[in-house]
């Protein structure tokens, strides 16, 4: 089987459903992540108490709020996938830029 590569610097695609939740997964666990580690800076500094012990329940907030942002986010994601899929029929597919490869699979 030969394979054939044909670069472009644009394209129009439509995701499908897993591919959408695949991306949309990673930019949540970015989102959740950044959420976690900004919410534990600002309650750390704006609840310190001057003994220096973490409250356990800060930690516990913390992981909340960042698994929560995850899960908020990924729902978000599979709702607005129907908008999605109906303005890329629209428009015939997204486009994107970047460097593409074109695969053509010969048989």
């Amino acid at each position: 089987m030969e394979v054939s590569e044909t670069f472009g610097d644009e394209a129009r695609i439509q995701l499908n459903f897993f591919s959408f939740m695949t991306i949309a997964i990673w930019v949540c666990f970015g989102a959740a992540i950044t959420f976690a580690i900004t919410f534990h800076f600002v309650v750390s500094f704006a609840a310190y108490e001057g003994n220096g012990n973490p409250n356990a329940m800060f930690w516990f907030a913390s992981l909340m709020y960042g698994f929560m942002g995850f899960i908020f986010s990924l729902i978000g994601a599979a709702v607005v996938y129907h908008p999605y899929k109906y303005w890329c029929e629209k428009m015939r597919g997204q486009r994107v830029r970047g460097k593409i490869a074109l695969i053509n699979r010969g048989e």
